[in-house]
């Protein structure tokens, strides 16, 4: 009966550390979108004062909550994790309580991008997770001493989960989450798009054909499969613009006029370069990025600059957009943007712009098969840390 009472205990701290521990790295991926969320709260509890440091507080509070995941999954000085879940757990329940209250129009965040839940579904989770907590931490001994392995092993997977900050500090994100991830299309978002000019079935959905056993399969960009199958080819499909009217976010920009120029998205192969920040943008800044937008042109694409407020640039029309919608489109405060007839294909970081040769080698390929093969290598490549990481906790 107590080895039944243990492994309870211990299948309840694994499922609380695996809960944790996903929704930390989700939101380590984005450090971007977890200080827009630390921002949302600190507005909510009327502390705009602290939102100069929302990015930091949000980076932190994520490493801190996949850190917790790590020990309670590896099972590492279970009284100390105890007392520190525990604790996470009740500040949580109580924030998401005041949240189901007052219903303000902010998302919990709890799973970053990937998921959104309702303040009702929020609450009703960190309930659940309360109730495993008081089967996996109650009474408040038998812990039992750490094993010398597992301490080895939350090492291991902690300087992972360093490493992957630190990269995800100075990247986009591994897995787009947005609205504006690659695979999404603009061609027909918006009421300022002239929708008659664009027809009435124009609305193309990818369609990724993998092949496994002699099999073929067709996936879309969101469900890709295993990494034991293999890719084979890409195909679009034209359905009506009627099926996406309740899905399709809008991205609009403006000349400096403020007339709407939504028709240039539509254009094949055509680079944004989106600013959300001016203030942060130098002068070493835009002379960078006007060097980007001669080589874009140089190698056949549109480029467009885009930002929150007007840019200079004597040599090149720039546009203007919403700061929301900028933010989200590109994390990167002068990042790049590639859209091909009105359909983001990739994205790149300021400091990682595409060369004049790499400009010229995307001119050369599919842009539809190279969004498949960026997106799909990227979520193996976020899935395998994943899977690695609960393996190295749970087996070691």
């Amino acid at each position: 009966m107590k080895i039944f009472h243990i492994g309870i205990r211990r299948f309840c701290s694994i499922l609380i550390g695996l809960v944790f521990f996903t929704a930390g790295m989700l939101k380590l991926m984005d450090p971007v979108g977890a200080g827009l969320m630390v921002e949302e709260y600190l507005k909510f509890f009327h502390l705009a004062w602290a939102i100069g440091v929302s990015r930091f507080l949000g980076v932190a509070m994520a490493l801190l909550e996949t850190l917790t995941g790590a020990a309670l999954m590896a099972g590492v000085w279970r009284k100390a994790v105890a007392i520190l879940t525990s604790t996470m757990m009740v500040v949580f329940t109580f924030i998401t309580l005041i949240l189901l209250i007052f219903n303000p129009e902010m998302d919990c965040g709890c799973f970053g991008e990937a998921i959104h839940l309702s303040h009702a579904a929020t609450f009703i989770k960190n309930l659940i997770l309360c109730a495993l907590c008081a089967v996996a931490f109650l009474p408040t001994k038998e812990y039992g001493a750490t094993e010398k392995k597992k301490i080895v092993a939350f090492t291991l997977v902690a300087v992972l989960v360093a490493g992957f900050c630190i990269y995800s500090l100075n990247s986009l994100p591994l897995v787009d989450y947005t609205e504006f991830a690659p695979g999404a299309s603009l061609a027909d978002y918006g009421d300022d798009i002239n929708m008659s000019e664009a027809g009435n079935e124009i609305k193309e959905e990818v369609f990724v054909i993998y092949e496994k056993d002699g099999k073929e399969g067709a996936f879309t960009l969101d469900k890709l499969p295993d990494s034991t199958w293999t890719f084979v080819r890409a195909e679009t499909k034209s359905l009506s613009i009627s099926d996406y009217e309740d899905s399709r976010p809008e991205f609009f920009i403006a000349d400096l006029q403020g007339e709407y120029r939504n028709e240039l998205l539509l254009e094949d192969n055509v680079m944004i370069i989106s600013v959300y920040d001016n203030k942060k943008f130098s002068e070493e800044d835009l002379a960078a990025a006007e060097d980007f937008i001669i080589r874009a042109e140089s190698a056949g694409f549109k480029a467009l600059p885009v930002s929150r407020a007007p840019l200079y640039l004597p040599d090149h029309e720039t546009f203007t957009s919403d700061y929301k919608k900028l933010i989200t489109l590109n994390r990167s405060n002068g990042g790049v943007t590639w859209l091909s007839d009105g359909e983001i294909i990739r994205k790149w970081t300021a400091s990682n712009r595409p060369s004049a040769e790499k400009l010229e080698s995307l001119q050369e390929k599919s842009s539809i098969e190279a969004m498949v093969k960026f997106v799909s290598g990227n979520r193996m490549k976020f899935q395998g840390l994943l899977l690695y990481s609960a393996a190295v906790l749970l087996l070691l």
